[in-house]
This record gives C-alpha cells, sequence and structure tokens, in this order.
C-alpha cells in the first residue's frame, strides 16, 4: 500500500511538472580515443542521446575537428559526426531528434557566436523563406535542420551545441554517379563548395592531389562535396565554365535560377551576413551535369541549372568573425555599398531588370513572413527561452567562466538579444528604404518630440512600456530596459 501511494506521488508530481511546461534540452554524449587537436582524423567511438522524453539512442559513430575559424577554439570544438555499424565499416542512418534520417551529422559548437543561435536562427528564416525551385523528398528545403543539446565528450562537459543536418546529395535531390557497361563511373550530379584550405597556394589555378578541391581563378577556391572521390576535368568544368565564361546577364538566366538567386541576396543583406558576400560559405548544385541545358523541355533543362544553396551563417544578424560585435556593437554594412561588389553570379545580374523585379518581389513577400520584425524575434526568444528556463545557457556559463581559455559569449543573454532585436529594427527599415517601400515601420529619424516614446508603427504612447519590445525615442530604437529613470513626453 505503501509503495503504491509512492507511486501515485511520484505520478502526480510528474504530471505536475510537465503540466508546467518544464523546459529541458536534450543531452548527447559522445565518447573516442585520442585528444582533441586542430587536424584531429576520423577516430571511431559512440554516440548516445537523450531526448526530452527520455528516449535514447546510441550508436557506434566516428569524429572529427571541422570549421578553418571553429579549429582555433579547441576549448568549445566543432566536430563531424558520422554514424556507423558496429565494426564501422558501413554508414548507419538514424532521423535523430525528429529530423531526417542520415549518417553524417555536424555538431555546432558557435564557439564565435556569443548568444549560440545565429545560424540556426539563420537557417530557419531562410528555410520559412526560401524553397528549391523543384521537388524533393524533403519539400524542397534547401538549408540545413538543427536541435540544440547539451554536449559531454569523454563525460566533459562543453555546454550548447546545435544538432544539425548536413547539405548533401540526398538533401539536394542530386543524381548518383552512375557504373557504366565498362565498368567507368559516370558523374552525374555534382554539389561545389566554395572555399577551401585543401590547397594552399591559391594564386594560380590548380588542383589538390586527389582533384576534390579545385582553384578555379585567383583566390577563387571551392572543394567537390559531391561526389567527392570523383574528382577530374569531366567533374569541374561546369563550375570553371560559369566562373571563367559566364560573364554576361544572359548566361546567368540560362544557367542559374533567378528566383533562388534573389532569395540569397535578400538573405545576406537583411541579416548583413557580411562573411557570405564573397568566395566563401556557399555551394552550387546542379542535379545532372549531362542534360542539355538547351533541351526544349524546361523539365530536362531545368536540371542542369545550378541552385544556390547558403551555408555557415554565424556571423548573421549584425555579428561578426571573431565575436567582437555585441551589446549594441554590430555590424554597420551600407546596403548599397556592398551590393557594388556583388558575388558571382549576382553581379552580373544586379543591374538586370527582370532581375531586380524579382528582387523587390521577394522582399515584399518576406518582410511580411520570415524576414519580419515579428517573426525574426519570435525565432530568438525561442531559443533564448530555451536556453534559458533549461538552465543550459548559466550550466555553460559557469562551465567556462572557470576555464582559462573560453569562447565567445555573453553573461546576459536576455539583455543580448533585446540589443540584437534593436539593430534588427533599424536594419529592417533599410532594407525598406533600399527598395523604396514607405509603408513599413516608421523611420526612427521622422519621430522628432523631444523625449516622446513611439512603438515601431509611430504611435505616440501616453504611459511608460511594461511590456517586452522595441521602442522609439529621440530618434533612437530602445527597449523597455533601457528608459528607466529617464524623463519622457507624454
Amino acid at each position: 500500500m505503501k509503495r503504491l501511494l509512492i507511486i501515485i506521488l511520484w505520478g502526480l508530481w510528474h504530471a505536475a511538472i510537465v503540466s508546467a511546461g518544464e523546459t529541458k534540452m536534450p543531452v548527447l554524449r559522445i565518447y573516442f580515443q585520442g585528444a582533441i587537436t586542430p587536424n584531429m582524423e576520423y577516430a571511431n567511438g559512440s554516440m548516445r542521446l537523450t531526448d526530452t522524453d527520455g528516449a535514447v539512442v546510441e550508436l557506434p559513430a566516428k569524429f572529427r575537428t571541422r570549421g578553418a575559424t571553429a579549429k582555433q577554439y579547441l576549448m568549445k570544438p566543432a566536430l563531424n559526426m558520422k554514424l556507423r555499424t558496429a565494426d564501422y565499416t558501413e554508414e548507419q542512418d538514424s532521423a535523430l531528434l525528429g529530423m531526417r534520417s542520415c549518417s553524417s551529422w555536424i555538431l555546432d559548437a558557435m564557439a564565435i557566436d556569443r548568444i549560440c543561435m545565429r545560424n540556426r536562427v539563420a537557417f530557419d528564416i531562410w528555410n520559412e523563406f526560401s524553397r528549391l525551385p523543384y521537388a524533393t523528398d524533403y519539400d524542397g528545403r534547401n538549408g540545413t535542420e538543427g536541435r540544440f543539446v547539451e554536449l559531454y565528450i569523454n563525460d566533459k562537459y562543453y555546454g550548447i551545441y546545435c544538432l544539425s543536418d548536413r547539405i548533401n546529395r540526398k538533401l539536394l535531390n542530386l543524381k548518383k554517379a552512375q557504373e557504366q557497361e565498362d565498368k567507368t563511373i559516370r558523374v552525374r550530379g555534382v554539389l561545389y563548395k566554395c572555399g577551401t584550405n585543401d590547397i594552399d597556394n591559391q594564386n594560380e589555378p590548380c588542383y589538390n592531389e586527389d582533384s576534390s578541391a579545385c582553384v578555379v581563378e585567383w583566390h577563387n577556391a571551392w572543394e567537390l562535396s559531391y561526389p567527392e572521390e570523383l574528382g577530374g576535368k569531366a567533374t569541374w568544368e561546369p563550375l570553371q565554365d560559369a566562373i571563367l565564361n559566364g560573364h554576361s546577364s544572359e548566361y546567368v538566366k540560362k544557367y542559374f535560377f533567378l528566383e533562388n538567386l534573389a532569395d540569397y541576396q535578400i538573405l545576406i543583406m537583411t541579416l548583413a551576413i557580411e562573411d557570405n558576400w564573397g568566395n566563401k560559405n556557399h555551394f552550387f548544385s546542379i542535379r545532372n551535369i549531362n542534360k542539355d541545358i538547351n533541351d526544349p523541355d524546361p523539365t530536362e533543362s531545368d536540371r542542369r541549372r545550378f541552385v544556390m544553396t547558403p551555408w555557415d551563417l554565424d556571423t548573421s544578424l549584425g555579428g561578426r568573425y571573431d565575436g567582437s560585435y555585441y551589446d549594441g556593437n554590430y555590424t554597420e554594412w551600407v546596403i548599397e555599398d556592398k551590393v557594388k561588389n556583388a558575388l558571382y553570379p549576382i553581379s552580373f545580374v544586379i543591374n538586370d531588370e527582370e532581375y531586380l523585379a524579382i528582387l523587390k518581389r521577394r522582399w515584399i513577400e518576406g518582410r511580411k513572413g520570415a524576414f519580419s520584425i515579428r517573426s525574426v524575434n519570435k525565432k530568438l526568444e525561442a531559443y533564448r527561452d530555451l536556453f534559458l528556463e533549461s538552465g543550459a545557457w548559466q550550466r555553460m556559463v559557469d562551465h567556462f567562466e572557470a576555464q582559462v581559455s573560453k569562447p565567445c559569449y555573453v553573461q546576459d543573454l536576455a539583455k543580448e538579444i533585446e540589443c540584437i532585436e534593436a539593430w534588427y529594427t533599424k536594419r529592417f527599415q533599410e532594407v525598406d528604404n533600399y527598395f523604396g517601400i514607405t509603408n513599413g515601420i516608421a523611420a526612427p529619424a521622422t519621430l522628432h518630440t523631444e523625449g516622446a516614446i513611439y512603438d515601431l508603427q509611430g504611435r505616440r504612447l501616453q504611459k511608460l512600456p511594461t511590456q517586452r519590445g522595441l521602442y522609439i525615442r529621440n530618434g533612437r530604437i530602445i527597449t523597455p530596459s533601457q528608459i528607466h529613470n529617464s524623463q519622457f513626453i507624454f
């Protein structure tokens, strides 16, 4: 009887906790032998992932460090994780935390991002806003999907990570390389990643030893993400032809999807992702390089066209590659100045009337949806609440405060999110101004009554704001925490 009573009381307590909405974060524990080094090769080990409902996935896996900049922050190392069979010889797919089933995963440390969510928020915005120009098994998704976890490596705590899938052949529905009757392999789908450290001297066009990386022209280097082991002239030729010879709006219109390019430009401009506006941090893919671009059937010719996919968005929302922009100090990237030096192939359609019309239309659509201030703030605040209410943020801060070497983070996450929201409100207006849109939020500079407070629609408040949000005073975006103990006019 006593035992039954205890069980009943425990059940009632557990139900109360669940109904109260206790916030948890999944925990991932990984194990492997050897030291974590910048050039660490794949080490065999295992992973144990415990979801918030207590469900456990335990699998053999192997791990290595990843990322050029990330390798400088080994106190919180970024890792690739590949799930394997018991003898480590075969790939093993698994649908971790409800994401698509695959064998290759990223453990993103976000060591230079002081809020540990910029890359994820930017990809969430991108996935909501843009889709591939063709159907796939994943609803046309053209970016990564991720879930936040707390990571332990060999039972040592390392803080908040983002477990995410990869941009790969399956996600983009690229055709697999095909064996011919003569046993040769015919390359069909290709995936090129802009930027590589696999070639030291990038002053002249060249390949690395196995042709898995290529310098197309001076300091314009690429990696072959698929098929990585089948580099060669035929595999690289479509990319080389585009970059070296595709110097006209006519070429770009023929070989690229204009709406895909416009979406990419909107993403980079609006979130001010300076680190992705050049020869790095994006993918080009072609579903089948053997298709005829001049085929009269657009279904066939479209298979030969390039698709652009973003990558590594951790300098978004005003951030910087070394984490030095925070606490109200964010990028002041001027849209007009940067667009003049647009990256290929956008640089060749940046003044084309058809492209510009698509670009403006896509912003008008995006500003009401994925890029709206409300939508962006909602994403930031949802992750903020997850980090704070689960206790994960404080655990991570406490851990690294006790360490000699530290990644980039802020003590007061809520305050930092408020500052970023204020920055984005200003940025949103700048993008509106760039496109000549005047029916958005009131421009701060137009609200001149000294000391008065306005909401973002330009309506003058009659009392001090009591709710979280962004407001305007003396032409500046402010938060409630910034307006206490000040004098106002009502």
